[in-house]
């Protein structure tokens, strides 16, 4: 899957510290708006990783889903 994400927004390709195949879709989301000229961004500083108040399967080994948004003022 990464290197199909990673054919249509570079930006995603991404490695674990694992060295497995990643995605960061955090980074793929920004370089599609910067290129769609969205220049005022934020994105949270939240790490699912280290926050126990959100799903982390390189945390926790379980797996389950996770959504991310992005929307227009």
């Amino acid at each position: 899957m990464r290197a199909d994400v990673a054919a249509v927004e570079p930006a995603a390709y991404a490695e674990t510290s694992w060295g497995t195949p990643a995605l960061d879709v955090s980074a793929g989301v920004h370089a599609q708006l910067e290129h769609l000229g969205v220049r005022d961004r934020t994105q949270s500083p939240v790490c699912t990783r280290e926050s126990k108040d959100h799903f982390s399967y390189r945390r926790d080994r379980t797996t389950g889903r996770l959504a991310g948004y992005v929307w227009l003022d």
